[in-house]
């Protein structure tokens, strides 16, 4: 059973919650676990519920062959949700599973690529729900869609803009490309506890993906996160000033469809967002890409080797870094910003890349020559190379992947 509670009826827990919201949230309700679609389902039950009202899901799958958006502020779980309860990737079964499955691209008369689900409001509380792509469960309509300038969003999961919001321990997988959750503009959100795993494939062209990809924002607590196999870059961000990002975790299961190109990029998208991280903190987070070396870069500062573009500001701090092609490459910096006291471990080898195999020799860290000059000699790791590096983790000479999310 499905309930709804608005904030105006206390501490009602009941379905019927005014028959205007009953009826069309106990359509999305007898939705669960069924073939047919449940978008148009939830889109009414959103519609139907007011500001500051809260959705409870049932357990079950949820499949949204249509796109949904919700433009009001309320929280959206999983039924019984209590503050302690463990997140959706301890046990999905416990947790309601969105199959974004959808059909066709809508017709749209405004500009703009649509997503399968979208927050455009205020004060939305995302928590304990699983977000699922068409990355396993229809490979022909994935390589269709991601092949599509036009429909490739839509092989994504969520899109949001806002400020204070909140999105937790939550699961977002199995998106066929470009992000699984792609943050626009907003102040104040948190992103903490959620899963973003198996999101694209690295070996195939214009299917990769980010896990969370975020463009231009102020005060974001971005925290425990945890990212796997996300095959784009698993975690970007274009601007984020006075931000927190710490104690999140990345890794990889093993095979070559799982890697990616870098695991968390603080850069910016040419003229659309700034490149600012003044007062941001990105400190104890941890990168291992396996024995395999399944990323190329493990932190990369800068918009470099992809494009020409601003990035300034803040501390990276005590982050470590293994199993990268290179550890760190910082490329380029157009204003200050500190680096200090991360726990890089070297790499010999000889990687592909964008421009043809790169070798290095014990190689932690990578300073680009333009990137100097912002930097104090503290934050210049010892021993770091001063060089252009193309795109790691890159099968080759040919087409250029995709600059990571445009924005939007």
């Amino acid at each position: 059973m499905l309930g709804i509670i608005a904030t105006t009826l206390g501490a009602d827990r009941t379905l019927a919650a005014g028959a205007a919201i009953a009826a069309p949230c106990r359509a999305l309700a007898l939705a669960a676990n069924r073939t047919a679609d449940a978008g148009a389902a939830l889109q009414a039950c959103l519609d139907a519920t007011p500001a500051g009202g809260r959705i409870e899901l049932a357990p079950g799958r949820y499949r949204l062959a249509t796109p949904v958006r919700l433009d009001h502020p309320l929280t959206l779980t999983t039924r019984g949700t209590t503050p302690d309860a463990p997140a959706c990737s301890s046990d999905e079964r416990r947790c309601a599973l969105l199959h974004l499955a959808i059909a066709a691209a809508p017709a749209r008369p405004t500009a703009g690529a649509v997503m399968p689900f979208e927050v455009a409001s205020d004060r939305v509380r995302i928590d304990r729900l699983v977000f699922v792509g068409t990355r396993r469960s229809d490979p022909a309509l994935s390589a269709r869609r991601c092949a599509s300038d036009a429909e490739r969003p839509l092989g994504g999961g969520l899109r949001v803009n806002g400020d204070a919001i909140a999105i937790t321990r939550s699961v977002f997988r199995d998106m066929a490309c470009y992000s699984a959750l792609e943050y626009g503009r907003g102040a104040g959100a948190v992103i903490r506890d959620n899963d973003f795993t198996a999101n694209g494939t690295h070996t195939a062209a214009l299917r990769w993906a980010d896990g969370l990809t975020i463009h231009d924002v102020t005060g974001f607590q971005v925290t425990a996160n945890r990212f796997r196999d996300n095959t784009d870059v698993q975690l970007i961000l274009g601007g984020c000033v006075g931000c927190t990002i710490t104690d999140n975790r990345f890794d990889h299961g093993g095979t070559a469809a799982g890697g990616s190109f870098a695991e968390l990029m603080l850069q910016a998208w040419p003229n659309a967002t700034s490149g600012d991280f003044t007062g941001t903190s990105t400190a104890d987070n941890r990168i291992d890409c396996g024995a395999r070396r399944r990323c190329g870069f493990g932190l990369m500062i800068g918009s470099a080797p992809w494009y020409a573009a601003p990035a300034f500001g803040g501390t990276v701090t005590r982050n470590r870094v293994r199993g990268a092609m290179l550890a760190l490459n910082v490329d380029s910096l157009t204003g200050a910003m500190t680096i200090a006291d991360n726990d890089l471990a070297p790499a010999s080898g000889t990687w592909p890349s964008a421009c043809g195999p790169q070798r290095t020799a014990r190689a932690a860290a990578n300073v680009s020559p333009a990137s100097r000059a912002f930097l104090a000699p503290a934050s210049i790791p010892a021993g770091a190379t001063a060089r252009r590096y193309c795109i790691l983790n890159h099968p080759g000479p040919a087409p250029a992947p995709l600059p990571p999310t445009a924005a939007p």
